[in-house]
């Protein structure tokens, strides 16, 4: 490396920005997994920290550059450092009888008159061309007394650097002397003189930690501790030197191909094989002996594979750009036409600078958050962010660090912002892609929202190495926005909508395709019903192109089962799992058939006719090949017993069996799992009711008792102020079946304008008059394996009729005829008693075991 004149441009190196080197600190602390790395300058030049900091230090004007390690306490890598360290001295030849002295003690430095010898460095520690040894045979005091002597003066412009600082602290043989020097360093700072400490550890937190332990430097350990509890610019007195970005990555490969004759394996894969290498997490020092021995290696060449090998994470040659990758995904215009504005504005910009017009200006907020369901395509536009922020000249590496919140929070106080930071410091010169971050406000009460306000802290001030993407669900993600007032600031809001089916279907045909696999015209239709049924019926749980992909593997898996090496044969209809089946339309079943287990039931004229009806209507829309429609909410009225809640029942099983509702399953609800207790309570109650019943049915009986105290201020009509739109807005996936009495419903229409325009179907449920009663007295009994005697529905229908005309109110239709079973059974009973032990007991009900009728 040639030596160059102080502030003289030179090569450069992107993971080290110059600028950190005149902070205003007492001291400047290095770290990261890049400090013991290999550096590729501009010039491909393959330098260490030591040559990098040297040019740096140079640059920014340091006139006299000082080194110092356990081995050599103190020693220079240029003959300008050298001199201006020796004070304008002279040095005597050496002496075997004593340490070599200046000829003029008056004018000793802060050695006094001792001068200090030098040996040759080793090899991989020589400075500039030309540049003296480091020194050596000096005693730990004296030379913790030159450097403090150097970092006093007033000039000429000092820096002094600790290469590895945790030796030097932890074996240095005057610690106290050191502490001493720190401790006055940490007062007197402002001489425009720099010490540099250099730390291998991976993370500033790690690196507070360490200089803790070695419990003998409070002035450093104070230092480091509120760098460490800083962040970005503002913490101008700690930086990260991290693994090698893409451009120098490049630079590496092309040093090793001209100076080991690398052979690449297909120059069209490059730009994929250097992005794969810049965002894995290893240093230039290891990419650099791997590239060497794949050149000598027979036959060896740099490819996607041998990478891939290698152990970074890289994709099937894909030689199309990150922009042609994110033109050719679904359903994200909004999302392109974001990041298209943003590419025509840098570009704006660059030929502003070009000319002189653009005054420097403070770097843009890039953070996102990506609001949208499942599969929607957020991961894979976050991975993308990075290159595309890289090839924008917006980030140097480009690289990827995908958490969730138990990443980010730990367990007691102090811990989290740690854990966040040193995550933070990974994605330095990246992307921190947080997905489910509504997480952190889920649990404010515990860590998260410290998380947050460390989150929020470093989005702000490494604006220009860090960009912050935050995903989840969208009415999620809008609460989390809430959990921090400079969040919302902070972000750019991109939604990803629910891919439409048509757009879900060609994924799944895709997916098939590139398995392999072609699927019949037949089969291409089953999956678009198929498609459409899942797309109709999704909820926040959906996986958009995710489930597409199960649904095409699934079918594959299928046909691959099916066809062996029969590799010609069309994926068909046979081909589809049996669950997916019930998304595909059925043609409406016989009434009489689907009808049948009405028959059971006594009284249900009306309910029959209205199921025939919607039956007939179904079987017509199917002859015009049109679609099934949406069930239709219904009102049941009747008094109790007449078999509501029953048929509600039936009702969910045959709507299924019409295809009209997916599951078909009873929700039964009323005032007290709907109506809260307080102000706020009840909506979440309805929502929750409405969830557990979609694709089936919701039945609320006594529907009425829900506004029956909205006189006195209850929050019933919140109940129904809340139901009413989820009934529109679920229309097709949910059937509400309110029950009342007849006139009690008409008061419960009246308590929302929306009620009696959902409810588009009334079933009458009269009252069952006596023979029916009767009727239902007997399968009664038949259910129990009884019989009923002659003269015994006689002596039932009075007591029936009796009981209706004496207790009007209370008469319960089909409850009072099990009350009136009950009695007889108990008669039985008393009978069997009174007769012989030896006798069978009875099965068969007599006209004395039915009680008289009551008398008004």
């Amino acid at each position: 490396m040639k030596e160059e004149p102080p502030g003289a441009p030179g090569p450069s190196v992107e993971r080290f920005d110059g600028a950190v080197l005149h902070g205003g600190e007492p001291f400047t602390i290095l770290y990261g997994p890049g400090v013991s790395d290999v550096f590729v300058d501009t010039a491909y030049q393959v330098c260490t920290l030591e040559q990098v900091l040297w040019r740096l230090l140079r640059a920014e004007g340091y006139e006299r550059i000082v080194f110092a390690s356990t081995d050599h306490p103190v020693y220079f890598r240029d003959s300008a450092s050298r001199d201006l360290g020796r004070r304008g001295a002279t040095v005597r030849q050496s002496s075997p009888t004593g340490p070599r002295t200046m000829r003029t003690p008056g004018m000793s430095g802060p050695m006094g008159n001792l001068l200090v010898t030098r040996t040759r460095a080793p090899a991989e520690e020589r400075g500039p061309a030309g540049a003296p040894p480091p020194a050596s045979g000096v005693s730990d005091p004296f030379a913790v007394m030159t450097l403090t002597g150097y970092l006093q003066q007033h000039g000429p412009r000092t820096a002094v650097v600790v290469p590895h600082a945790e030796n030097y602290l932890r074996y240095n043989q005057a610690p106290r002397a050191l502490a001493g020097a720190m401790a006055n360093r940490a007062r007197h700072h402002d001489n425009g003189n720099l010490w540099v400490l250099v730390f291998g550890q991976d993370t500033l937190e790690d690196t507070a930690q360490y200089v803790e332990g070695c419990r003998g430097y409070p002035p450093l350990e104070t230092f480091v501790r509120e760098q460490a509890g800083r962040s970005g610019p503002g913490r101008s007195g700690a930086v990260r030197i991290d693994y090698p970005h893409a451009a120098e990555t490049e630079r590496l490969i092309h040093t090793v191909r001209l100076g080991s004759g690398l052979r690449i394996g297909d120059w069209r894969e490059l730009d994929t094989i250097v992005r794969a290498m810049a965002t894995h997490p290893d240093k230039a020092r290891s990419w650099k002996a791997w590239l060497e021995r794949l050149a000598m290696a027979p036959g060896g060449a740099l490819t996607v594979a041998a990478v891939r090998e290698k152990g970074a994470s890289v994709s099937a040659a894909d030689h199309r750009s990150p922009w042609e990758r994110l033109a050719a995904m679904p359903g994200l215009d909004a999302v392109r036409a974001h990041f298209g504005q943003l590419r025509d504005s840098v570009e704006t910009m660059d030929a502003l600078r070009a000319e002189g017009r653009a005054t420097a200006v403070e770097p843009p907020s890039l953070h996102l958050m990506f609001s949208g369901n499942p599969g929607t395509g957020k991961t894979t536009v976050a991975r993308l962010v990075g290159e595309l922020y890289r090839d924008l000249g917006m980030l140097r590496r480009g690289h990827v660090v995908e958490t969730r919140t138990s990443d980010l929070v730990a367990g007691y106080v102090g811990q989290t912002a740690e854990l966040t930071n040193a995550t933070i410091d990974r994605a330095l010169e990246g992307v921190l892609f947080i997905d489910e971050a509504y997480g952190l406000s889920d649990q404010r009460e515990g860590f998260g929202g410290e998380a947050i306000q460390t989150l929020v802290a470093r989005m702000e001030n490494d604006r220009g190495r860090l960009v912050v993407i935050l995903a989840g669900y969208p009415d999620k993600m809008e609460q989390f926005l809430e959990a921090n007032d400079g969040l919302r600031s902070r972000l750019t809001v991109l939604g990803f909508p629910d891919y439409p089916p048509d757009t879900l279907h060609a994924i799944a045909l895709r997916r098939l395709v590139e398995r392999g696999a072609k699927p019949s015209a037949e089969t291409e239709g089953q999956l678009r019903e198929i498609v459409l049924g899942m797309h109709r019926t999704r909820d926040e749980s959906f996986g958009n192109a995710r489930d597409m992909r199960t649904l095409a593997d699934s079918v594959f898996e299928r046909w691959a089962g099916r066809v062996r090496g029969r590799l010609t044969e069309p994926v068909g209809p046979a081909d589809v799992p049996e669950h997916y089946r019930d998304f595909l339309p059925r043609p409406a079943p016989d009434p009489a058939e689907l009808l049948a287990e009405l028959d059971r039931y006594v009284g249900l004229g009306p309910v029959r006719e209205t199921l025939t009806d919607l039956v007939k209507r179904l079987r017509l829309r199917q002859a015009r090949g049109q679609a099934g429609f949406a069930p239709p909410h219904l009102l049941f009225t009747g008094p109790p017993g007449t078999g509501k809640t029953t048929v509600a029942r039936l009702v969910g099983r045959i709507f299924r069996d019409l295809g009209l509702l997916r599951k078909g399953h009873v929700v039964e609800a009323g005032r007290a799992t709907l109506v809260g207790e307080y102000q706020g309570h009840t909506a979440p109650l309805v929502r929750k009711a409405v969830q557990e019943a979609l694709d089936g049915v919701l039945f609320i009986d006594e529907a009425y008792s829900l506004v029956s105290d909205a006189r006195y201020g209850g929050f019933g009509k919140e109940a129904i102020d809340t139901l009413v739109p989820e009934m529109e807005n679920r229309r097709g996936r949910l059937v509400v079946i309110a029950a009342s009495y007849p006139r009690e419903m008409d008061t419960f229409l009246a308590a929302n304008p929306g009620l009696g325009s959902r409810f588009t179907t009334r079933v009458p449920f009269p009252h069952y008059d006596t023979d029916d009663l009767v009727e239902i007295l007997r399968r009664m009994a038949a259910e129990e394996n009884c019989t009923l005697a002659e003269g015994v529905r006689e002596r039932a229908g009075a007591w029936l009729e009796g009981t209706r005309l004496t207790h009007p109110a209370e008469f319960g239709n089909a409850r009072t005829v099990r009350k009136l079973l009950e009695l007889m059974e108990a008669r039985m009973a008393d009978r069997y008693a009174r007769g012989s032990t030896g006798d069978a007991a009875p099965s068969e009900y007599v006209p004395e075991d039915v009680p008289a009728p009551p008398v008004a």
